[in-house]
């Protein structure tokens, strides 16, 4: 419905036959009433589907949306699962090194192929990272993980993504690296800490 410097309109984005009436526009104000009408009529077109051609209906579609989100979570059952020739994860798009500024944000981020899909966690120097204000998880085909809330000195480390399904498990490591004012770095290899001056060529 439009109303606007004193054109009115109603428009249908989309009209099926059961929309068919007639459409009446009143205007009204302090000095009295006046209106007008018109009939739409909406053929019906035999071609068009309006009901579910899913399996069972609304049934159907809540039991493939459990099915994917099972498959997200890598628990989707054996009789499932032998429908497609299991595949070990690979990681396609491997996360690169993260050098930011104190009070930055640091972002991570990998792509994962797999059957059935793997479970995919993140790891801070060997811990598990769980999602949380400060470490946000995403996925959205592509899975990230923003570590933010005032990144400072003290959080280089070194970050890993590992991925696993019942076909196998394989892993990425990447180094996040913040400098200070200073220009001061440190980082993680391993469980040795080091530190220098971060010195960018070119």
């Amino acid at each position: 419905m439009i109303n606007e410097f004193g054109y009115c309109s109603l428009d249908y984005g989309v009209a099926y036959s059961r929309d068919s009436g007639v459409i009446t526009c009143r205007a009204t104000n302090k000095y009295g009433t006046d209106h007008t009408s018109a009939t739409l009529i909406v053929k019906d077109e035999k071609s068009l589907v309006e009901e579910s051609q899913l399996p069972e209906g609304k049934r159907g579609l809540q039991r493939i949306e459990e099915l994917e989100r099972m498959a997200h979570e890598g628990a989707l059952p054996a009789v499932a699962l032998d429908q497609k020739e299991k595949q070990k994860p690979e990681i396609v798009l491997v996360p690169e090194p993260a050098r930011v500024f104190e009070g930055e944000t640091a972002r991570f981020r990998c792509r994962v192929t797999g059957y059935p899909m793997p479970k995919v966690n993140w790891y801070l120097n060997g811990q598990l990272i769980r999602k949380s204000k400060r470490f946000r998880l995403r996925y959205d085909g592509i899975y990230y993980l923003d570590i933010v809330d005032y990144v400072t000195s003290d959080d280089s480390a070194s970050i890993m993504v590992k991925a696993v399904n019942i076909a196998g498990e394989t892993s990425s490591h990447a180094f996040l690296l913040v400098q200070d004012d200073e220009g001061e770095y440190v980082f993680y290899a391993g469980e040795k800490k080091t530190s220098g001056k971060l010195i960018v060529a070119g």
